[in-house]
């Protein structure tokens, strides 16, 4: 929403014959951030196999993601030396999807913005196998 209005306020601008060299649009939210929607989640590429697999099994165990695809990537992450041992993965079986420099609750979050953070974890979990 803020920056749907960023928009229509940049647009607003040229149309009043502000000029483009004054306008600026707002950078969009990458396909791996939800900070758009959320005000903050964090940058899901920077995310530790120990973190994105504890997530994951949050995740699965709060049944926001059910079916064979959750299960099979976490268990082969889950599978890797060390994973399960650190401290990412506590955290993140904790509900916390972090970053290091920044963190975020599974549980402040609801409905299908959960759903989406989930989501977009078994995606990046993916890489990490």
């Amino acid at each position: 929403m803020r920056h749907f209005l960023s928009v229509a306020a940049v647009s607003m601008s040229l149309v009043c014959g502000l000029g483009a060299a004054q306008a600026q649009l707002p950078a969009m939210p990458s396909t791996k951030s939800l900070s758009g929607l959320t005000g903050g989640l964090p940058d899901m590429s920077k995310l530790s196999a120990g973190n994105a697999a504890g997530v994951l099994g949050y995740c699965v165990k709060n049944k926001v993601l059910g079916g064979g695809d959750a299960s099979s990537v976490l268990s082969k992450l889950t599978g890797k030396p060390g994973v399960t041992s650190s401290a990412d993965y506590k955290t993140g079986e904790a509900g916390q999807l972090g970053t290091g420099k920044s963190a975020l609750s599974l549980d402040s979050l609801t409905g299908s913005l959960k759903t989406k953070a989930c989501d977009m974890v078994l995606k990046d979990a993916k890489s990490l196998i």
